[in-house]
């Protein structure tokens, strides 16, 4: 049986989810092989938010280390890692000061393209490692001590929880069709206008699709409007209490035939690749916060020569989503 360690300096909610098609390939690769995931300072939402889904692939957690890199220091106070020896070490991060902490770790083959991969025992080729979409690197990574020909599936392919999975079936009748709206973002510039939004959600209400709201922490405002102009939306994080939100809305994906989304944590949790999902972007690279798959789409207002996401037009958004559903029928 394979140890592999795999190190972060920590995951908020975004860049867990993001990271997840590669705890999964991973375990993919090596069946048997048994998985230590470990943070440095920072937390990590596999051990809380995400549990219920991480606990599925990671065997143990060394959350907050708190490394040493000098050698008179144990490598940490709180874990015995002295005592530990790891078959594969990967190195995900590139802080100079934590790669040499985390080196002190005896394994047999240590991988990390920090400094160009100077510390790493399989040679880092730059040109393949730093790709636009940041979790092809992570790949990248992996094929270096598990080569796999055919191309990998960055989904997020988990099993729902039983508890789960029977909730969301009470929620989504097999009768009708459902389309997932995310209307929310962290910043103003990522939000397409709640108005649009309407005018896409009510065509597809015209055309017997449900309409399902997932919102994320800060989105109070928004969702007084849309309860107000959508009545008969369904909200599945009001209805589950005993899940974490993230979990409900990936595992949604189940159940939806499509979804929209600005660029948020919430598209994140919608890229599962379960459903088709339309993404959209102003002034951000598409391509950087999105996996290459087919059941996703982006739009961006930068192919309407501006940053400004609300010059995409809803013709537009409505006439793909169209185009999406229609292919998968």
């Amino acid at each position: 049986m394979k140890n592999i360690l795999v190190f972060s300096n920590g995951e908020k909610i975004g860049d867990g989810i993001i990271k997840l098609p590669f705890i999964i390939e991973i375990k993919k690769r090596f069946p048997s092989s048994k998985l230590h995931w470990i943070t440095d300072k920072g937390t990590t939402v596999y051990n809380n938010r995400l549990k219920n889904i991480a606990q599925q692939y990671i065997d143990i957690i060394y959350e907050q280390s708190n490394l040493k890199y000098f050698f008179w220091n144990k490598i940490s106070s709180k874990f015995e890692f002295e005592k530990m020896k790891f078959d594969y070490i990967i190195d995900t991060q590139k802080s100079l000061i934590r790669t040499l902490s985390i080196k002190r770790i005896k394994c047999n083959f240590f991988i990390s393209a920090t400094a160009a991969g100077f510390f790493s025992d399989i040679p880092i080729n730059r040109k393949y490692y730093e790709n636009d979409y940041y979790v092809n690197g992570l790949f990248y990574l992996l094929n270096l001590i598990k080569p796999e020909n055919k191309r990998y599936q960055n989904t997020i392919d988990y099993k729902i929880p039983v508890n789960l999975y029977n909730q969301l079936k009470n929620i989504f009748d097999k009768k009708y069709k459902y389309i997932g709206y995310a209307l929310g973002a962290g910043e103003n510039d990522k939000i397409w206008d709640i108005k649009k939004f309407f005018e896409v959600i009510q065509y597809f209400e015209k055309k017997d699709y449900k309409t399902v709201l997932f919102l994320g922490p800060n989105d109070q405002g928004i969702k007084e409007l849309t309860k107000k102009n959508i009545q008969n939306a369904i909200y599945p994080e009001e209805i589950i209490k005993d899940f974490s939100g993230p979990e409900i809305v990936m595992s949604s994906t189940k159940f939806l035939t499509a979804a929209l989304s600005n660029d948020s944590g919430v598209s994140h949790m919608l890229s599962t690749n379960n459903c088709f999902l339309i993404k959209l972007f102003g002034p951000k690279n598409p391509d950087k916060f999105t996996p290459d798959l087919d059941n996703i789409k982006t739009i961006s207002s930068k192919n309407y020569d501006s940053l400004n996401i609300n010059k995409i037009p809803v013709n537009k958004v409505i006439q793909e989503i169209e185009i999406g559903i229609k292919s998968r029928e």
